[in-house]
Formats: C-alpha cells, structure tokens, sequence
C-alpha cells in the first residue's frame, strides 16, 4: 500500500535526522572533552538541540561554544582564553563540515535509499528553491516522490493474472471495451 511505504519514507527520514543530531552531540561532547571545555556535556546538549535549526542551528552553538571557553578557558590545554575560543569554533566548523558533507548525505541516503549525492544536491536545490521549509523537507519529499513512482511503476507492470492473484477479479481487456460501449 502506497499510504504505507511514504509512512515509512517519512519515518526513515526523522531517525536518520536523529542519528545526525546524535552524531554532532557526540562529536561536539568528545570535542570539548578532549580539550577540557567546561560544560562540554551541557554544550553538547545545546549543539544536539540547535542542529534541528537548518542554517542557523550550528552558528548558534559554535557561538554558545565560543562563549564557554572564552568565559571559562581549558582546564587541559595551556591557551590563553582566546586563542582557545578560536580552536573551539574551528573545531565546530569542522564537525559540521563532516556533518553536512559526510555524515548526512551518508545515514540519510542508506535510511532512505537515495543515492548521498542525489541527497546533497538536492538539498541545495530545494533550499535554493523554498528556503528554510525547503531545506528542511527536500528529503523527505525526495523520498515520497521515489515511492510514489516505485509504486506506479509496480502498478503498470501488473498483468491480470497478477491482479487475480491480489484481488481475485481480472477483466481481460475485451470485457473492459465493450463495457465502454
């Protein structure tokens, strides 16, 4: 049933952008437990929340980043507070990088069944397109429209024996003419 397989195109969609938020509270907690960021934990946490904002998600935790270890310095690396600050935010820069060109395209292409490449350029269509909904939605709407045309395909491929045996009927086509008439 159609209804179903986009159910599931929808659902394979927000667990893979799960895993990608746990993917970058993971990365952003080892990151600044590494190098002796306070409240690397809690800062995770905000990094995890913010990466559900497309575009503006990750400025605002490199920002709240920046501000803990220009606030708070290292307790591991011997750096004045603001030569910290800026090894923090390239730190973030790069775990987005990865999420953005790696990990994402990556994990949602395999949960969805897209090809990653097709998964990037897309997304930079549709945001180009729609802006932040379309960001947001090119994958998903990627997805349903792959199934939507599996399902046709699958639908045009039947013969009547093969609608006999789904649903017991089949009308050869000379019954369905003269019905026309």
């Amino acid at each position: 049933m159609l209804a179903k397989r986009v159910l599931k195109v929808w659902t394979n969609y927000l667990t893979s952008q799960f895993l990608v938020t746990l993917f970058v509270f993971a990365a952003t907690w080892l990151a600044g437990w590494l190098t002796g960021l306070k409240f690397s934990f809690v800062n995770a946490l905000a990094a995890g929340v913010c990466e559900v904002i497309p575009n503006f998600g990750p400025i605002i935790s490199t920002i709240i980043s920046a501000i803990l270890a220009l606030a708070f310095g290292s307790s591991k690396l011997e750096l004045a507070n603001w030569q910290f600050a800026l090894l923090i935010v390239g730190i973030c820069i790069v775990i987005q990088l990865l999420q953005n060109w790696l990990i994402s395209p990556m994990l949602i292409g395999k949960t969805m069944d897209l090809n990653p490449i097709l998964v990037f350029v897309g997304m930079l269509v549709f945001s180009a397109l729609f802006g932040f909904w379309g960001m947001i939605l090119a994958v998903p709407i990627m997805g349903t429209f792959k199934e939507v045309r599996k399902y046709t395909e699958e639908q045009k491929v039947q013969t009547p024996e093969d609608r006999l045996e789904v649903t017991g009927k089949t009308e050869p086509k000379e019954d369905r003419l003269e019905m026309g008439k």
